[in-house]
């Protein structure tokens, strides 16, 4: 279990992968996996395949002597992505709403720099 402690650590390190996240993808208490992840916990062998699934790895990966770790190689004109899953019908409309916020908050924001470019421009006129 120390090797699979250790390559956890190690993963995560490597990946800058934050223990909130692991956390809440894992179903693990933020506490208990720090606990676990500093040694100061033992596993249990559920948590251990939480953790390695919550990684989108299986159980294996973390146990071999030698983690298969890479570095990405990003240009920075590359754009970043990240996959969530599958939005269900309540995210999208969600999403949706957000946009059109969004666009109404823009179009305020439009006429308020209209209104006061109009506003500055009289006063220059002396009026």
């Amino acid at each position: 279990m120390d090797i699979f402690i250790s390559n956890i650590n190690q993963y995560i390190n490597h990946y800058k992968i934050k223990q909130s996240f692991i956390s809440l993808k894992c179903g693990i208490e933020k506490n208990k996996l720090s606990l676990i992840l500093n040694g100061e916990q033992d596993i249990l062998q559920e948590d251990m395949i939480k953790l390695a699934e919550a990684l989108n790895k299986d159980l294996v990966y973390f146990t071999n002597n030698k983690l298969d770790l890479y570095t990405p190689k990003y240009n920075d004109i590359s754009p970043i992505m990240f996959y969530m899953g599958t939005p269900t019908s309540e995210k999208e409309k969600l999403a949706n709403t957000i946009f059109d916020f969004l666009e109404h908050v823009d179009a305020i924001l439009g006429i308020r720099n209209n209104l006061e470019k109009h506003n500055s421009g009289v006063m220059d006129n002396g009026v």
